[in-house]
């Protein structure tokens, strides 16, 4: 989808261009919905929108797992530091970010290997990830605002007649303790 006229449906484009909007004059995403609502409000969401959050190690590491689980995503620039204190380490995250790549320490990128490792061995989770496209774009038009809306699903499984559809998404986290 590179800017024609909107038309709902299912799309295969890159992230940035899903975080860029590639609706011609704008549509709400599901993020920014979530905005609007309560605890958050309206202001929050133009402020969000308006003052993007700067790249975050948090960020780099769930997006590199997205990539590694999903098979889709953004190229990956390993930097062979222990942390990112130094004018090499800094000079290298500087380098892949204008390349468009995630930076990642050596340490981190072992761990999102053994992130998609572990997927691929759990036999409901690799079931849940398999026959099917990673990151595909919804977009469509709600009726009674006229409000265009997308959506980035992280896994669209293909349709199986008589099965019913299920949309899986790939989160990471601190930790997967039902108390946390």
């Amino acid at each position: 989808m590179d800017h024609p006229a909107p038309t709902p449906g299912v799309y295969d484009i890159p992230a940035a261009k899903y975080h860029a909007d590639p609706v011609p004059g704008g549509s709400l995403s599901s993020t920014g919905a979530r905005r609007l609502l309560p605890p958050s409000c309206p202001a929050l969401f133009r402020w969000k929108r308006d003052h993007p959050e700067p790249p975050k190690d948090v960020f780099d590491l769930g997006t590199a797992a997205h990539s590694l689980v999903l098979g889709a995503g953004s190229e990956l620039a390993v930097v062979d530091a222990d942390n990112w204190k130094t004018n090499k380490a800094k000079e290298a995250m500087a380098c892949a970010r204008s390349e468009g790549r995630v930076p990642l320490l050596r340490a981190d990128h072992l761990r999102v290997q053994a992130m998609a490792a572990a997927l691929r061995q759990h036999p409901i989770a690799s079931a849940l990830f398999s026959d099917g496209k990673a990151e595909q774009t919804l977009v469509w038009q709600d009726e009674p605002t006229g409000v265009w809306c997308r959506a980035m699903l992280d896994w669209l499984p293909n349709r199986q007649p008589g099965k019913r559809l299920i949309v899986s998404d790939f989160k990471t986290a601190a930790s997967a303790a039902p108390s946390a």
